[in-house]
C-alpha cells in the first residue's frame, strides 16, 4: 500500500520487518531438520556407488546442503545477530555473513561429476554439518542426537567400501 486515502488499512497491524528473518527452531524442528539432513546423506551414499552421479548431485547439492545445512548455517549466523538479521533468501549472503572459517569449509564441498571427487565432499559435508547443527544446539540448550550422526556415518561408510558396481546393475 503506497497511499490509503480512504483509510481502508487504518485497521492493519503496525509493520514488524521480521518477516524475512528466520525463527529460533523448536527443539523438535532442530532435532528434525538433523535427521533429514543424515537421512538425506543416505541417497547420496546409494547413488555414488551405483554410479548416479546426477542424483548424486541433486540428494547432496540441494537436499543435503542447500536445504538442510544451508538452514543450519542462517541459524549460526542468527545465534550470533540475536536472532535480528535477515541472511537473504535461498543463500544470498553466506559468503559475507559466515565466520570465514565455515564459508571456506562450505564451498569446498562443491565439486564436479566425478564420483571419488564427490565421495569426498559428502564427508566434507557431514563434517561441517556435524560441526555447525553441534554450535547451534548447544547454543539453543539442545542435544546434537550423536547416534543418529554415528549410525549413518558407520553406514555411509561401509556403503563406500562396498566393491563398484557393476555398470548396468
Amino acid at each position: 500500500m503506497l497511499l490509503d486515502k480512504d483509510g481502508q488499512t487504518s485497521a492493519w497491524p503496525a509493520a514488524t520487518y521480521r518477516a524475512h528473518i528466520p525463527a529460533t527452531p523448536s527443539a523438535a524442528e532442530y532435532r528434525a531438520l538433523v535427521e533429514e539432513f543424515w537421512w538425506d546423506t543416505t541417497y547420496v551414499a546409494k547413488s555414488l556407488w551405483r554410479g548416479e552421479v546426477v542424483f548424486a548431485k541433486f540428494a547432496l547439492d540441494y537436499d543435503a546442503k542447500f536445504v538442510a545445512l544451508r538452514r543450519f548455517l542462517e541459524w549460526r549466523i542468527e545465534i550470533g545477530h540475536d536472532w535480528s538479521l535477515r541472511p537473504g533468501s535461498h543463500g544470498r549472503g553466506l559468503e559475507r555473513l559466515l565466520p570465514a572459517d565455515i564459508w571456506s569449509e562450505f564451498a569446498g564441498t562443491y565439486v564436479g561429476t566425478d564420483i571419488e571427487d564427490n565421495w569426498n565432499a559428502l564427508f566434507r559435508t557431514t563434517a561441517l554439518f556435524r560441526r555447525v547443527a553441534t554450535e547451534v544446539g548447544d547454543a539453543l540448550g539442545y542435544a546434537y542426537p550423536q547416534e543418529v550422526d554415528d549410525g549413518v556415518s558407520a553406514y555411509l561408510e561401509s556403503i563406500r567400501q562396498l566393491p563398484s558396481r557393476p555398470a548396468g546393475q
